[in-house]
């Protein structure tokens, strides 16, 4: 049995693209200002990329096992099925 791919969920596509485009429009953003900041701003903002990466992480890790789980239990209800009519 092959392993479905995450690349293959238009969700996660889309998701994923949100995710870089947010992540690269604060960066040049960042980067843009980052001489107006002060220091604290600056740290403060870095904190939030860092830890809003964490958090999207153990999302898209859960989405797959939450995908990956129902994918079984389909598999599994269907293969029953086919067996009580046999």
């Amino acid at each position: 049995m092959s392993k479905p791919s995450p690349l293959k969920s238009k969700k996660f596509i889309a998701y994923l693209f949100a995710e870089i485009s947010w992540k690269l429009i604060i960066i040049f953003f960042m980067v843009k200002v980052a001489d107006k900041l002060d220091h604290y701003s600056f740290g403060i903002m870095m904190t939030l990329i860092i830890v809003s990466g964490f958090v999207q992480v153990g999302y898209i890790l859960g989405q797959a096992a939450l995908d990956k789980y129902l994918h079984v239990a389909s598999t599994l209800t269907h293969s029953e099925k086919k067996e009580t009519i046999e």
